[in-house]
């Protein structure tokens, strides 16, 4: 059972009332609007009903908890018993921002505060950052004495807002469980978790029938949506949905507009309207339709293998190379030599350009640890990024995303040296030997492995050594894994995070080279396949234009050719019908007619 602060005062307040109790008199004792306080009292009717109790609103707007006594009872300590959730300073942001963005009034910071458990001070020195957090949406925050702290900006920043929150700190199984399992036992846990907590910013039965109607309209898509970017549609949708129903509405350019009506993705936009406007009862506007289009348009991802030639994708290779080659230079490896790299980069940047031009939102919850992991490739692909785009700005988001691509063609290079491993034990002799069996049978990556007690470490030159994994704490020692000397699952995820960052680290300290394909040759060889792609799409686009397709029912050559003359006679291709079908008759019988 999840309670937050305020909803375990309301519901201590109800249980153990002396004395009569109105909506009004909570919000006053609470120092919150009568408006939350309703809110709240949804929530606590839930926890309610699944203990058999209930609550009613007696004359004068008195509340009162109907049920068993023993009920009552059991409820009271349950909530006396439950701890108190002590929240890291992430989860709180996350926490407080969801809460501003989804409340259209002012909200006291004290009301915030009893919720999280922390105090004023604290919740003031959150806000501090997340104002700034908040300017990448174009949204400000309002703060006075008095009045509270409120978010104030276009319906469009304040959408993108919530959504970027739900997306990047939520888990997909969580979201699956919560939309496709929510009668199933063990739900609890979910809805308890962060990621429950952020879902709960839109009603679960609209989720639901939200990804009903999704899933059913993406099969007519000609292409696949990946799982992240079905999520965040669904998401965007029942925000959406939500946010119109209280009367909030989004603009759009018309100008804009007019573009995305000529896209494909807009007929399936408008069929997924029209099915929504009829589940929910709602009227809804074009410019929804014409967001729901460039969200598609944004999430569009190829099959790998036309990826390349697709016109539309001829200058994003382009500009794949460029990025490819600036990036060898720069760290002194060829990048060339892994095939799928540019492949890779340009199904990935094809989506990530178009969302960039249009100002849409990009997640990576990966960010922070792809700048911490690889800070010098991480620089250099920022630097790179800029020259090759440079009227386009790349968030740190999806930088960090290009910077997997690269990590990820540097671990699967050929030559990639085997690492050194110190293992560090409090005996240095059994546990440390175990250990150390333990890694190098787990870990195909070690070269060489040795393991000493900390008594050992005086003295010894430790920088001969790629990665250190040590059972205690090492004082003097900056870069080294803790782990328990059993291995449980979560080291040995540690470990191999751990591993890949040497990996990447001892590639790049490689000696300077220049890549292969780095002159002007090089570019204008590229320049030439590309124009030679186009040459090629123009020619077939012209062949296509000219083939006509009939059906013809016929039992031999004889009818179907003399069908087939029939049509290009009406078409003013030919004059003469008998003469044609019999040079092709005569034609025939050299070789087939059919291919």
């Amino acid at each position: 059972m999840y309670v937050t602060g305020r909803e375990r005062k309301i519901l201590d307040r109800l249980l153990g009332q002396d004395d009569q109790v109105t909506v009004k008199q909570l919000a006053k004792e609470l120092d919150i609007s009568t408006r939350t306080v309703h809110r709240d009292l949804k929530g606590i009717e839930n926890i309610l009903a699944e203990r058999e109790l209930s609550l009613e609103k007696e004359s004068g707007g008195v509340l009162l908890v109907k049920g068993l006594v023993n009920q009552k009872k059991t409820l009271k300590m349950e909530l006396s018993q439950q701890a108190s959730v002590d929240y890291t300073p992430e989860e709180r942001h996350v926490l407080i921002l969801s809460k501003l963005l989804e409340t259209r009034e002012p909200v006291k910071l004290v009301a915030i505060a009893n919720d999280l458990g922390v105090t004023v001070a604290t919740i003031s020195h959150d806000l501090d950052k997340i104002e700034d957090h908040l300017k990448d949406f174009q949204l400000k925050l309002v703060r006075k004495r008095g009045y509270g702290v409120e978010v104030v900006g276009e319906e469009s920043g304040i959408r993108e807002a919530i959504s970027q929150l739900i997306m990047t700190h939520m888990n997909e199984l969580d979201f699956f469980t919560m939309v496709r399992q929510n009668i199933q036992e063990g739900n609890q846990v979910v809805e308890d978790s962060l990621s429950g907590q952020l879902l709960d910013i839109v009603n679960k039965e609209t989720l639901a029938l939200i990804e009903h109607h999704v899933d059913e309209l993406r099969k007519d898509l000609s292409y696949p949506l990946a799982d992240s970017a079905y999520i965040a549609l669904v998401v965007h949708l029942a925000l959406a949905i939500e946010r119109m129903q209280q009367g909030e509405k989004i603009h759009i350019d018309e100008t804009q507009l007019e573009k995305l009506r000529a896209t494909k993705e807009y007929s399936f936009a408008e069929d997924l309207i029209e099915q929504l406007a009829g589940a929910f009862q709602l009227s809804i506007p074009e410019a929804e339709t014409g967001h729901i289009t460039m969200h598609l348009m944004g999430a569009k991802a190829r099959y790998n293998r036309d990826s390349l030639l697709e016109e539309s994708s001829m200058s994003i290779a382009f500009k794949a190379k460029q990025l490819i080659a600036k990036v060898s230079r720069r760290v002194g490896i060829d990048f060339n030599e892994y095939d799928r790299l540019l492949n890779d980069l340009v199904v990935h940047l094809k989506p990530s350009v178009y969302r960039l031009q249009h100002n849409m939102d990009i997640e990576n919850s990966f960010t922070d640890q792809m700048e911490e992991d690889y800070p010098v490739l991480f620089e250099e692909v920022e630097k790179s990024l800029q020259e090759v785009f440079p009227g386009l700005h790349f968030p740190r988001e999806e930088t960090a995303f290009i910077v997997m691509h690269f990590a990820s063609a540097l671990l699967n290079m050929e030559g990639v040296a085997g690492i050194n491993v110190l293992v560090v034990c409090s005996s240095g002799i059994g546990t440390a030997k175990i250990l150390a069996a333990k890694l190098q049978k787990k870990f195909n990556e070690i070269e060489q492995i040795e393991h000493h007690s900390l008594f050992d470490l005086k003295g010894m030159d430790i920088s001969q050594y790629d990665l250190i994994v040590s059972t205690i704490r090492l004082v003097d020692v900056e870069a080294y894994v803790q782990v328990s000397p059993v291995l449980p699952q979560k080291d040995i995820h540690k470990i191999e995070h751990a591993i890949r960052r040497v990996r990447v680290t001892k590639q790049m300290k490689k000696p300077v080279t220049e890549p292969k394909d780095e002159d002007e040759k090089s570019f204008q060889a590229i320049q030439e396949k590309i124009g030679a792609y186009e040459r090629y799409a123009f020619n077939i686009s012209k062949v296509l234009d000219h083939l006509h397709v009939t059906n013809i029912e016929a039992t031999h050559v004889g009818s179907a050719l003399d069908q087939a003359v029939h049509h290009l006679k009406e078409a003013g291709a030919v004059s003469e019908v008998d003469a044609v079908v019999d040079h092709l008759l005569e034609r025939e019988k050299i070789g087939g007619l059919g291919i």
